[in-house]
């Protein structure tokens, strides 16, 4: 806090002047006019925290593995391609992905077109809305390209995340934080601001040169002595700065405390609105194996069947589905396997001919080796059908 010392003399000009400097303020802070002059960035905090959010759930699906069947064999053909290698000229299958589930989760919503045999996924459009007749999309476009044809529902993949729109609720709670928030900071940095006293001697009126010495001193040599590390401070004759000691040593580490609770706070309500487990968000990694669990669960898996009932019912229709030919997202490749941490596992699933052992190690990432005895389901001899113990006991009280 600085409280000025006039001895005498002009003082409707000074107050004037610094009724414009600071405004009407019976105490005047430098700090705080400082602050006011520069650009206050704010803290983008709603923006990082859904960022984040969007980036863990879309990167997450990204690694997943669209499978394609044909009356129920897995079958790699160009359907198979199209999802997991390239799904049009200008973008390979992760780009892609990653791009789809960012608009639908940013958005609530998605729209894919399908163009030259390419997947599309559309900037813009408008969708015209009926009970009982099918929908329609017009002015669907791509970059600087927009589709001179209107396109039904039945020809696009289209996805809504939700019934309302998730960006625009988190908006309005997090407005709150954000002012709460730089409420805080500001706090933090006024708790350790240096402060003083400056005294000055009379300016006599119509002395241009005293005022814009006073000018000069308020607005670029304390700017410049109070942003520096070290520095001197060059006060011309009638004009005396005194510092108050001890003021900066006041800083308390309870502003900080605030500040890391409040973001926190708002990772977790964003985190609680995508359901994801808000130990994940915010980079916790204490039972993490359970808290994956937890985000495949709730997060992931319905996105995945929200995914594969659209991809199915537009792109292989009922008949074929019926029949076993489908699409289904494998998301196990999402969860870090470490093969010696579950090789006993491993040998239970193979002992009991649940999987073969190519089926394991393509779930394991690993090269499958296409023989004749890797494909097989094997069993061990202590695994009977129940009829033939139930036969074996019989004749044996016979």
């Amino acid at each position: 806090m600085f409280l000025l010392c006039l001895k005498g003399g002009e003082m409707v000009k000074i107050l004037r002047f610094l009724h414009d400097m600071f405004g009407d303020k019976s105490e005047i802070t430098l700090n705080q006019k400082l602050d006011e002059n520069s650009t206050i960035n704010k803290l983008a905090v709603e923006i990082f925290a859904i960022n984040a959010a969007i980036n863990l759930i879309a990167g997450s699906i990204a690694k997943c593995e669209f499978k394609t069947y044909l009356k129920n064999e897995e079958l790699k053909e160009d359907e198979y391609y199209i999802w997991n290698v390239e799904p049009n000229v200008n973008q390979n299958s992760s780009e892609f992905i990653q791009e789809f589930i960012s608009k639908l989760l940013f958005q609530n919503e998605v729209l894919i077109v399908e163009a030259n045999n390419q997947l599309i996924i559309a900037d813009s459009f408008y969708q015209n809305e009926y009970a009982m007749v099918e929908n329609y999309f017009e002015n669907v476009s791509r970059k600087d390209y927009t589709f001179p044809r209107k396109f039904n529902m039945s020809e696009v993949l289209y996805f809504k995340y939700n019934n309302e729109d998730i960006r625009a609720l988190l908006h309005e709670l997090i407005k709150g934080y954000n002012e709460l928030l730089n409420l805080a900071v500001g706090k933090y940095r006024r708790s350790g601001g240096r402060k003083g006293i400056v005294r000055l001697d009379t300016i006599k009126k119509g002395d241009e040169k005293a005022s814009e010495a006073v000018n000069d001193l308020f607005t670029k040599k304390f700017k410049t002595y109070f942003e520096s590390e070290n520095a001197v401070l060059d006060l011309q004759k009638g004009i005396d700065y005194e510092e108050i000691p001890g003021e900066a040593a006041k800083k308390s580490t309870s502003e900080l405390t605030d500040i890391k609770n409040l973001l926190d706070d708002v990772i977790v309500r964003v985190a609680q609105a995508f359901r994801i487990p808000p130990a994940l968000l915010k980079g916790d990694i204490a039972d993490i194996e359970k808290v994956t669990d937890n985000f495949l669960t709730f997060c992931i898996d319905p996105l995945v069947d929200m995914i594969n009932s659209e991809i199915n019912r537009k792109r292989y229709g009922k008949k074929a589905y019926l029949e076993g030919s489908k699409l289904e997202i494998d998301t196990t490749c999402i969860k870090h396997i470490d093969v010696f941490s579950i090789a006993e596992k491993i040998d239970k699933l193979i002992a009991s001919g649940m999987y073969s052992i190519d089926e394991l190690r393509k779930k394991l990432k690993d090269t499958i080796l296409e023989t004749e005895w890797s494909e097989k389901h094997w069993i061990t001899k202590n695994y009977s059908d129940v009829n033939q113990i139930e036969q074996n006991n019989f004749k044996g009280g016979d």
